[in-house]
């Protein structure tokens, strides 16, 4: 049996663990009862990875050195990406309530202070 391997750039972003992560936390959601906290929870964990995987998308074409356009389009990405996760996370609060979109919230929160916790543990400069 093989185990599933996530790419270097993503294990960089600890996407593994963000997502056992959140997974605990919208486990103690439904056990306390707030199944719609919980969802969206894990909204917000795919949020945070949609956010990761564009950053690395962005790191590419950084890194693979198409000139002044490639600056361009990265230095217009950064604005593109926060607007999307403002678009996205007030369609959660529109469609699916105040319970999921503040789980959202927390669980795209959690996914990031768990980027920075781990990543300040292991002391690795950012």
């Amino acid at each position: 049996m093989s185990s599933f391997r996530l790419p270097e750039p993503l294990k960089a972003l600890r996407i593994g663990s963000a997502f056992l992560f959140c997974g605990v936390i919208a486990l103690v959601a439904v056990v306390l009862g707030a199944r719609e906290a919980a969802g969206g929870v894990m909204i917000g964990f795919v949020l945070f990875a949609a956010n990761a995987l564009l950053l690395v998308e962005v790191g590419r074409t950084l890194l693979g050195g198409e000139g002044r356009g490639g600056r361009v389009a990265v230095a217009v990405s950064s604005v593109g990406r926060l607007l999307l996760l403002g678009v996205l996370l007030a369609a959660v609060f529109l469609f699916l309530g105040r319970s999921a979109g503040v789980g959202a919230c927390g669980g795209l929160l959690a996914s990031q202070v768990n980027l920075h916790l781990t990543s300040r543990r292991t002391g690795v400069a950012t």
